[in-house]
């Protein structure tokens, strides 16, 4: 399975233009009226790089005639474009002082490398938050029991937290506005409450998405999103503690008015050992998600059932910390089966509280 993961970052990699890229290259290569008409419609599809290159094509009159007014007018629009897509990231102000770190180098005149010294001075941000980023310094289990591991029999107290983060790679190969996606997420349980403070559970989860805008390919007034998934899953333990399973899913969100809705459901692939092959007995087939904005409070409401009597609901709570947008107070609950792998098949049920970088 690891050996697929790999095979399909490395073909996608080697198709990983975008649209502009691909313009680029042919003004790059001289073509001036045919990239002209090409960035011209991205720009005016809101692509603020297309905006740019735009206005500078009419100011020196490359597939155009000379128009200082509509290159005036680009320039204009491609910053007002930046403006709104940066204006609320917690990023901004640290890129800022990046630009100033990379001004203060002695300038060169060979492009090539001034690119690659600039990429370099200001480490530009192509990884981002997937799932929920979040910190619970203390979490309560008050209801089931954690099986033994290590020959340790956990206590109840402990702290949680997820590290999640997805990497774009490439688009619209297909013509079709997709997105494509590798991204991680590893969940982890530390016993800190105990005297050797080890981590009763750590589940480790890669994936491999293809991200479709519905709405706009097909109109669609409530459907959004379609998602289709290659994914793993383990615990990385070995022998009788070790938990794993590979899956196809595919997920769809819906919006009626401030709320959303995420089904996805997923598929099972046959494991030449299989470690937990009653996993699906207790995880079921798929959840449904209800994600609730109302201002500036968000809550979401995770349901899964194996319609057998197994079932589980996840409720997170989080809002704006010390009135930062790049900071919340974060509220966990979890009731039911499949909280982590090790304790898939049993019903924990558990509240923590902390704090979450991304909703």
């Amino acid at each position: 399975m690891k050996f697929l993961f790999i095979l399909v970052f490395l073909v996608g990699s080697l198709y990983s233009s975008t649209n502009f890229e691909k313009i680029y290259q042919i003004y790059s290569a001289g073509d001036f009226k045919t990239s002209f008409k090409d960035f011209k419609i991205l720009a005016e599809q809101g692509d603020e790089d297309a905006a740019y290159i735009l206005a500078h094509m009419y100011e020196n009159g490359e597939g155009c005639k000379v128009d200082k007014i509509k290159a005036d007018k680009w320039y204009k629009i491609s910053s007002k474009i930046f403006y709104y897509n940066s204006k609320d990231n917690p990023n901004r102000g640290v890129q800022k002082e990046k630009n100033k770190l990379y001004r203060s180098l002695q300038k060169l005149y060979n492009n090539s490398t001034a690119d690659t010294i600039k990429r370099y001075a200001q480490s530009l941000y192509n990884i981002r938050a997937y799932k929920a980023i979040y910190f619970l310094p203390f979490s309560y289990r008050y209801k089931g029991d954690y099986p033994s591991t290590d020959g340790y029999h956990a206590k109840d107290e402990e702290t949680e937290f997820q590290i999640s983060i997805r990497y774009d790679f490439a688009v619209n190969l297909l013509s079709l506005n997709e997105i494509y996606t590798i991204a991680y997420s590893q969940l982890s349980f530390w016993q800190l409450y105990e005297d050797s403070a080890y981590f009763r559970e750590t589940n480790y989860n890669p994936e491999f998405l293809i991200t479709f805008p519905m709405s706009e390919l097909y109109n669609t007034k409530y459907l959004k999103v379609m998602k289709l998934a290659l994914a793993h899953q383990s615990n990385g333990r070995g022998g009788s503690e070790e938990r794993s399973w590979n899956y196809l899913s595919s997920s769809f969100v819906f919006q009626y008015k401030t709320i959303f809705t995420e089904l996805e459901l997923w598929y099972r692939l046959p494991d030449k050992t299989d470690y937990n092959p009653n996993l699906i007995d207790y995880m079921g087939h798929g959840h449904i998600r209800f994600i609730l904005p109302y201002k500036q409070h968000m809550a979401q409401i995770i349901l899964k059932s194996n319609f057998k009597g197994k079932s589980s609901m996840e409720v997170n709570y989080s809002y704006p910390a010390f009135g930062r947008d790049d900071l919340f107070f974060y509220l966990k609950s979890f009731n039911g089966y499949g909280e982590s792998l090790i304790d898939y098949d049993h019903n924990i049920e558990k509240i923590g509280v902390g704090f979450s970088i991304s909703r």
